[in-house]
């Protein structure tokens, strides 16, 4: 009887993968249209019909959307269902808050870390997430560029060494997608962002932790009055100018 188990392991393992990679397929294209503001915040996505327009099954969707939930895309309420997650400005403030908690104590703690053989792997995964956003921003593409700008963050809060942080840090990072993707999209000189990441890569590099922490800081303060101030219609979201407020950035 020992001889059936393997036979079972064998029969269920490729139906569990390809059942998850349908899920991860929806999820891409449902994260796509978020991001690209097809699906705006707010709103309403059923299950069944949004299941039956891309021909999968119910189940399939409600993974694919457990999937985005996780990265803070959408939220599940108990009278509306599941809809897109849409920030208010007292979310930004309250996720920037935890940002500059997180990020600059990780930073000032990078002392050694950098270079120890458990960080073996640390600068090269920072160096490549940061070649990837300057070569996304080049090529103006927006959620790519957001991506690699949150991996790139995500990787400093590694310095911690905590998983449970990072998991953590991962979910909040997450509810900031769309609108940094807004930011990025409407920023009057986006390329002038990827000289800011340099500078917290080469600070951080060099062991000038203090100068780095500053640097992350004011990057963190710049990010988050641009992301407020296109909330509050203050900065045109196609061109990044200011529409209401005199005050540059």
């Amino acid at each position: 009887m020992p001889a059936v188990y393997p036979a079972i392991v064998i029969y269920m393992l490729p139906t569990q993968i390809d059942r998850v990679s349908v899920a991860d397929q929806v999820a891409t294209v449902l994260r796509q249209r978020i991001l690209d503001g097809e699906l705006r915040p707010g709103t309403s996505l059923p299950e069944v019909p949004l299941a039956s327009s891309l021909g999968v099954s119910r189940n399939t969707m409600r993974e694919a959307m457990r999937i985005l939930s996780l990265e803070g895309l959408l939220k599940r309420n108990l009278h509306r269902g599941v809809t897109v997650s849409q920030l208010s400005v007292r979310d930004v403030q309250e996720i920037y808050q935890l940002r500059r908690m997180l990020e600059i104590p990780a930073v000032l703690a990078a002392k050694g870390a950098v270079s120890q053989h458990a960080n073996a792997n640390f600068r090269s995964d920072l160096q490549l997430a940061l070649e990837q956003y300057q070569a996304a921003i080049r090529a103006s593409d927006w959620v790519r560029a957001v991506s690699f700008d949150l991996q790139f963050h995500t990787i400093l809060i590694r310095l911690h060494r905590n998983q449970r942080l990072q998991s953590f840090y991962q979910k909040v990072i997450g509810e900031l997608r769309v609108g940094m993707v807004l930011v990025d999209r409407g920023h009057d000189n986006p390329g002038a962002l990827v000289p800011v990441h340099a500078e917290i890569y080469e600070l951080l590099s060099s062991g000038k932790l203090k100068q780095c922490a500053r640097a992350l800081a004011l990057h963190l303060d710049d990010s988050e009055l641009r992301l407020t101030r296109v909330m509050n219609g203050e900065i045109s979201k196609t061109n990044g100018r200011l529409v209401t407020s005199p005050i540059g950035l």
